[in-house]
């Protein structure tokens, strides 16, 4: 199954993401076959290629959680919604643990 998930690079307090497209066995790092688009967090700076991103779903990839909130917030594509998981949070005060 092919996976379209986030790939860290750069250096200590200074990192910059690729989202990759790999196998979902092979580590994220090395085994990629293709790079869609870069993410810089310090910056908040896109480089995307959606249309390419788009396809490859079409083709059966999976993009993560992170990856479709990412797209989400800089294509405001309803699309990418089915790709995350509504979870619903729960508050525990410390009275609560402790009991």
């Amino acid at each position: 199954m092919l996976v379209i998930r986030l790939s860290r690079h750069g250096r200590k307090n200074l990192a910059v993401y690729r989202v990759v497209l790999s196998e979902h066995t092979k580590p994220v790092k090395y085994w990629y076959k293709e790079v869609l688009w870069s993410y810089d967090p310090v910056g908040h700076i896109f480089k995307a290629d959606v249309d390419s991103i788009l396809a490859w779903i079409a083709k059966w990839a999976q993009p993560s959680e992170r990856v479709a909130k990412l797209l989400l917030k800089e294509t405001k594509n309803e699309f990418f919604n089915k790709f995350i998981e509504q979870r619903e949070r729960k508050w525990v005060t410390k009275k609560e643990e402790k009991k």
